[in-house]
């Protein structure tokens, strides 16, 4: 499975998708134009990612912004990765957030309360 890398710019978050290195990270602001054209390469990866992913999954967002459309399709690909953990896969997302910038803080808790499912909240 190839890897899918898009670099950060001013209104994209950088996106890592890598199987064989273990790095699933998405990092930056993410205001596209387009979201469902951003987006779309990222999740057809996921979706064929989730038909055989690797024993542990460590999932990274580093968001510093992203747009209310942006927010339904992060929950989306959240949802598809929590779908690995119902096979007996391990996956853990860590939502990293400035310390100072509360909003970022609750939307990670927000993402987590809807998944129904754990994040590690780590201060950068």
């Amino acid at each position: 499975m190839n890897s899918l890398i898009l670099d950060k710019t001013q209104d994209t978050p950088g996106i890592i998708l890598d199987k064989k290195s273990g790095i699933f990270s998405f990092e930056g602001a993410s205001i596209p134009e387009n979201v469902k054209t951003f987006y779309k390469p990222v999740i057809e990866w996921v979706e064929e990612y989730t038909n055989n992913p690797n024993k542990e999954t460590v999932l990274n967002f580093k968001m510093d912004y992203f747009n209310t459309s942006s927010t339904k399709i992060l929950l989306d690909l959240m949802i598809m990765f929590k779908e690995i953990s119902k096979n007996g896969k391990m996956l853990i997302i860590n939502w990293y957030f400035e310390e100072e910038d509360e909003d970022m803080l609750e939307a990670g808790d927000g993402f987590s309360k809807m998944l129904r499912f754990p994040f590690n909240f780590i201060k950068r």
